[in-house]
């Protein structure tokens, strides 16, 4: 038995981009059964986070086996964000889900991931899946 979507879950499966608040915008598509691909585009900071913790956690928790963040489109990247991931991370795991962190070629995103020291099981710099 697959769950109904709630509201706010049906709002966020769309190709179309979704004014997050702030300056960050998501996009959220499935491109298979068991797949789904939020991409984020703008500022993921203190503002910004929670929203995408939301858009994260409904995803993770909706019966997925993988799970790919592409903040290709991310122009600044704050300690939020980091945290945004952690928690995706942890909740992936508990999951049994996959998540893939793909940080493309965004500086912020690489500058903070060079910075500290973080150990995704999934970082990558591959494209997401489309």
């Amino acid at each position: 038995m697959v769950p109904q979507p709630r509201s706010a879950d049906r709002e966020l499966t769309t190709t179309a981009w979704l004014n997050a608040g702030g300056h960050m915008s998501l996009r959220v598509l499935r491109p298979a059964l068991h797949t789904v691909v939020v991409e984020v585009t703008g500022e993921i900071d203190l503002s910004t986070a929670r929203r995408l913790d939301e858009v994260l956690q409904s995803r993770i928790r909706s019966q997925v086996d993988d799970v790919v963040i592409d903040l290709s489109g991310v122009t600044f990247f704050s300690a939020a964000g980091l945290n945004s991931l952690l928690r995706a991370q942890l909740l992936a795991d508990t999951a049994g889900a996959h998540l893939t962190v793909d940080a493309g070629r965004s500086r912020a995103v690489r500058r903070l991931f060079t910075l500290l020291p973080v150990d995704f099981d999934g970082v990558s710099n591959a494209r997401p899946v489309r």
